[in-house]
């Protein structure tokens, strides 16, 4: 009986993650008053992963065709003290955006923490619409992060990358994005504090 559930279980799980990774290929980028790219690995030597510069490089196309005016980078510091957001930001400056164009945040430390800081700084300049730049399975959990703290128009992006690692990364979007439809915040910022958050607000 206990193998039947178990079986059923892990069934109606892989099933659930499967319908989260399509929804996240079903989103099409759409003209947003800012790009957000969540933070991933940073490499010791301050280079993203390959993962996160696929990211970056996408932001960088929907920044060249006009989908947005401004890209928000957002991670934390890895155990050896890296800065995730400093280092996309680097990466995008090197190639062309201009560094007055990014807004860096480098206190995403999860997918929650980079939309409460993304909306505070969104709320505090009028902005209304936002793309989310992630992988395919991260972007409808993604989406409704920022949702969850008042960002009703949000559109998604993600570039064509894929690892074997997304298998296991799909299989765990399902719980999570259930935990995110019920979480609730409790160490809200005050949107005074979004001029902290972001380094160089572009004008």
């Amino acid at each position: 009986m206990l193998i039947s559930i178990l079986k059923w279980v892990a069934v109606v799980w892989l099933i659930a993650s499967l319908i989260v990774a399509s929804i996240g290929l079903l989103f099409k980028p759409q003209k947003s008053d800012i790009a957000i790219v969540f933070g991933n690995q940073v490499h010791a030597d301050g280079s993203p992963s390959n993962r996160l510069s696929a990211r970056l490089d996408r932001a960088r196309q929907c920044y060249d065709n006009g989908l947005c005016s401004q890209i928000f980078v957002s991670g934390g510091f890895d155990k050896q003290g890296t800065d995730e957001a400093l280092a996309m930001e680097d990466y995008l400056a090197r190639r062309g955006i201009p560094r007055e164009r990014i807004v860096m945040d480098n206190m995403g430390l999860d997918t929650w923490d980079t939309a409460r800081n993304a909306s505070a700084y969104m709320n505090t300049r009028h902005l209304k619409s936002a793309l989310v730049v992630t992988q395919y399975f991260h972007v409808a959990r993604a989406a409704l992060a920022l949702k969850r703290f008042g960002i009703n128009h949000v559109a998604g992006s993600y570039p064509r990358f894929f690892e074997i690692r997304d298998i296991y990364s799909t299989i765990r979007e399902a719980p999570a994005i259930v935990w995110y439809s019920v979480r609730k915040d409790f160490r809200g910022r005050p949107h005074s504090d979004a001029d902290r958050i972001a380094r160089k607000p572009p004008k």
